[in-house]
């Protein structure tokens, strides 16, 4: 049985906001300032990095992550199918941005011979997903590290399979 994930609208609806606010406040700056030398770097760089902001939130919408007793599959632009068979490595890392460590997000990292899956906690249902590659990983033998055990730990998920 195929499982099928996507990312929230409501997420990448921020995202995409947020992307295309930056890009035109950058540009709208170059345009109405007209800011001399470094200026003129800084805010064509600030825009550039909104642009690539914006075009990753449209990505995301645009995958859908697949999961079935065979292979994990990222279906989209940047698509890429790891078999379970050829998984190399599984990380869950977390990603504070707050010294108490209590805001962020968490990434899986599944990692093939040839090819990575990286999935963000925005994705619906990430936690079940993460149990699932965490069941494969360990019918597998593979060891993770004790990050990756505390960071599944942390969503209640065991690290034993």
């Amino acid at each position: 049985m195929t499982r099928a994930y996507r990312y929230g609208s409501r997420a990448i609806a921020i995202e995409c906001a947020q992307g295309v606010a930056g890009f035109a406040l950058a540009v709208g700056l170059l345009a109405l300032a007209r800011p001399a030398g470094p200026l003129i770097w800084a805010l064509a760089a600030a825009g550039a990095l909104f642009l690539v902001y914006f075009g990753r939130a449209v990505v995301r919408f645009l995958t859908r992550i697949e999961l079935d007793e065979h292979r994990i599959r990222a279906r989209g632009p940047l698509g890429a199918s790891i078999p379970w068979d050829e998984m190399r490595s599984l990380r869950l890392n977390h990603y504070t941005t707050r010294s108490d460590r209590s805001g962020g997000w968490m990434q899986l990292e599944v990692r093939g011979t040839q090819r990575s899956i990286r999935i963000d906690s925005t994705l619906i249902e990430f936690a079940g997903l993460v149990a699932l590659a965490a069941r494969e990983a360990s019918r597998r033998g593979k060891v993770l590290d004790q990050c990756t055990r505390s960071n599944l730990g942390a969503l209640g998920i065991s690290s034993h399979g």
